[in-house]
């Protein structure tokens, strides 16, 4: 079996975060925003403009009850499996206010699972943080950041969930999708061989 680069996304795909900020947003701002548009760009259901959504956020996510949120079992037992026979990197678009917060939540679950940790951003995409690691493969939650992948020549996306935020109707040939841990580890197991 070839050893594989996979590089990982947290959000939604090693801990179900989206719920909790929705939910969380809008207890505390009064809004009605909705998951399946909550990773819309321009998206008026936050009530705010950008910069002031992202605080609001960013607060959330350094809060006693987000940073509490585990991973499932099996997505641990998952990661853990992988690490043994593939070099994995955790690449997300958290931002660097809560970057305690993700290496806490790494060390706490994923201790040595892990190569680096990569935050990206607007100067910094997922597509490009891949190349620069060689990767081999995405796991991500978002089509979006498949895509940027795939143009950047990442060769084995995979689509981790079923949520609201995916949209069906954007299949792609080169897009695997994976429901959970099980099936992302089946199709893992079959590009390294």
């Amino acid at each position: 079996m070839r050893r594989l680069v996979i590089a990982i996304d947290c959000d939604d795909v090693l801990i179900d975060a989206t719920d909790y900020l929705v939910r969380e947003y809008n207890r505390l701002y009064d809004t009605k925003v909705q998951k399946v548009n909550a990773h819309t760009s321009k998206n008026l259901e936050w009530q705010a403009e950008r910069d002031e959504v992202f605080r609001r956020l960013h607060a959330i996510q350094l809060s006693d009850d987000y940073t509490s949120i585990t991973p499932a079992k099996q997505t641990i037992q998952a990661v853990k499996r992988l690490a043994k026979d593939h070099e994995l990197h955790l690449v997300t678009a958290r931002a660097s206010e809560v970057t305690a917060v993700t290496n806490r939540m790494v060390e706490d679950y994923f201790p040595g699972c892990f190569t680096s940790i990569e935050h990206v951003g607007s100067d910094r995409p997922k597509g490009a943080v891949c190349v620069a690691l060689e990767a081999d493969i995405l796991i991500d939650d978002n089509l979006k950041n498949l895509e940027t992948a795939y143009e950047s020549g990442i060769d084995y996306l995979l689509l981790f969930g079923e949520y609201e935020w995916q949209d069906e109707s954007g299949d792609t040939p080169h897009v695997v999708r994976c429901r959970d841990w099980l099936v992302v580890e089946a199709e893992i197991e079959r590009i390294a061989r």
